[in-house]
């Protein structure tokens, strides 16, 4: 971008690039990009009744007459979707428990007021939930674990939160709509303990508010995501990918912008109430071939190790058993519960009347080209237009769809 401006020495031409990063359908209809991003940003026709006090012509300084409590706001979905929000001059209730320091880039992203932080949030309260979403009318719940905690296991996270969150918005009188986020895998039988009880999060929340929107999204990329970024970091630790039996289970993974779109769509979309909606990217792909796409962006030697599912277990339980007792950072892709989650796939499930980001007027992107993908080019040696394997003409282009062909 910053090359294409010194070419045309045109202020024009950055405002037209930020218009056509606005939307998805601007990355192949440019000319309809502006009048996409003015739309989303006042967030015209929302299904919703008590829209409070609207003012303003639409975007950061307006009122679009949300008040939004977005659980889960400092997570990698909940900072896009608190964004979106406060963009479009919604007021966001952003419970946390971080450190105000790790949180204060939610700050910006809304106008004078229209951030409102509740520290040192108890998610085991009662109380505090209420209170949190005690004056919104959208409540978000973006909150998940991918692994369990010395603090806080699958259970609390998954199943007693969403319980606690779904009563209280059924007691509440000016809540419209609760979006709840859940996994595409989820399934009362899976062979993950984080799937299974991601899956009776959902079945509560359905009992509990049957008006619930809940959105069982793949496995999502983005500049912060914990699946490419992860096996990247590998790539650079490890002199091989271990490959769990092989590598041979299935993803869809998706961007996160897809599933942040395609959250705020529904809110104007009245059929969307009591409706699930399943998200996944376009292609589908194994975690070999999901390593191989990582290694070939950044531009590093592929070498795999197969790796049995017996012997991963016995690998990672140790560990496992220490960072639940100790405050000890540990990449989930390392856990036990995760070579078990390898069992199933994590697609689309094969079934009449699926709903899915169609029926929300979306486009997924693929996640193998473009900004899906972009962030981790930042991983090569030598810089952004290098990397170990990178030579002659891939050196120039520096593009993130490299060939391999040194490989």
């Amino acid at each position: 971008m910053l090359r294409s401006l010194r070419t045309s020495g045109s202020i024009k031409a950055l405002t037209t690039t930020i218009l056509q990063d606005c939307s998805r359908e601007s990355l192949w209809q440019a000319p309809a990009a502006a009048a996409l991003c003015q739309q989303q940003r006042n967030l015209e026709g929302l299904a919703l009744i008590n829209k409070g006090t609207k003012a303003g012509p639409g975007g950061r300084s307006s009122i679009s007459g949300v008040t939004a409590t977005i659980f889960g706001c400092s997570g990698f979905l909940g900072r896009y979707l608190t964004n979106y929000l406060a963009r479009a001059g919604s007021q966001c209730v952003v419970p946390h428990r971080a450190d105000e320091v790790n949180v204060q880039y939610l700050k910006q992203m809304g106008d004078l007021g229209m951030i409102v932080q509740l520290k040192d949030f108890d998610m085991r309260s009662d109380e505090a939930v209420r209170e949190a979403i005690s004056r919104s009318n959208v409540v978000v719940n973006c909150l998940g674990a991918d692994k369990e905690t010395m603090n806080f296991s699958y259970e609390e996270v998954h199943v007693d939160f969403a319980e606690r969150i779904a009563r209280a918005c059924a007691d509440s009188d000016v809540l419209e709509r609760l979006l709840h986020v859940s996994c595409l895998a989820a399934s009362p039988g899976a062979p993950s303990r984080r799937l299974t009880t991601k899956a009776e999060g959902d079945r509560i929340i359905r009992e509990i508010y049957p008006k619930a929107t809940i959105f069982k999204a793949a496995h999502m990329t983005g500049v912060e995501d914990r699946l490419l970024n992860n096996f990247a970091n590998l790539a650079k630790k490890l002199p091989f990918m271990p490959l769990v039996d092989g590598g041979h289970t299935l993803y869809q993974p998706t961007y996160v912008r897809d599933v942040t779109e395609a959250m705020m769509n529904s809110l104007k979309t009245p059929n969307a109430v009591g409706q699930t909606y399943h998200l996944a990217g376009p292609e589908t792909y194994t975690i070999q071939q999901l390593m191989q796409l990582t290694l070939e962006t950044i531009r590093e030697p592929y070498h795999e190790v197969y790796v049995p599912r017996a012997i991963a277990k016995a690998i990672t339980a140790p560990r496992e058993y220490i960072y639940k007792k100790l405050p000890v950072p540990v990449n989930y892709m390392f856990t036990s519960d995760w070579v078990d989650e390898l069992q199933v796939d994590a697609t689309l499930p094969q079934q009449e009347g699926l709903l899915t980001y169609k029926d929300l007027n979306v486009l997924p992107r693929r996640i193998d080209e473009g900004v899906a993908i972009e962030h981790i080019r930042y991983y090569r040696v030598g810089g952004y237009d290098l990397g170990t394997t990178g030579t002659g003409q891939a050196q120039q282009s520096g593009g993130a769809g490299f060939g391999g062909q040194s490989f």
